[in-house]
């Protein structure tokens, strides 16, 4: 028996999805985010670290309450402290949605995300 279309595209919708975003955050530049580099404007030191640190929260706030184990989270706090701003302002706007949906299918696959571009970086 064949599938309705909806039932076979939505796997295939969320891969591609899921892939695409690896592929951005694996090769390092988003489409979007235009130049880079000394061009970029950036925020003066002070406030950049003010940033790091609340983005660093949302992610944190996101993990403790979606993972139980303790020694998990530890080293998901280690791998954090490590992330360059790039990839820890990702995982913050994926943590946003997670926060906003937290019941959700697409929660759960920007959770993996999350834990992907930790455990990867």
């Amino acid at each position: 028996m064949r599938l309705p279309i909806k039932q076979r595209t939505l796997p295939l919708l969320t891969w591609t999805g899921v892939l695409l975003i690896l592929s951005i955050v694996l090769a390092g530049e988003s489409p979007a985010s235009g130049p880079s580099g000394p061009a970029a404007s950036l925020p003066p030191r002070a406030e950049q670290a003010v940033y790091h640190r609340a983005e660093l929260w949302k992610v944190l706030s996101v993990v403790e309450h979606r993972t139980k184990n303790e020694k998990v989270r530890e080293r998901m706090r280690d791998k954090l402290s490590a992330m360059s701003d790039r990839q820890l302002r990702l995982a913050a706007s994926l943590c946003e949605r997670i926060a906003r949906d937290d019941d959700s299918a697409g929660s759960d696959i920007a959770f993996s995300i999350v834990a992907a571009l930790i455990v990867l970086s």
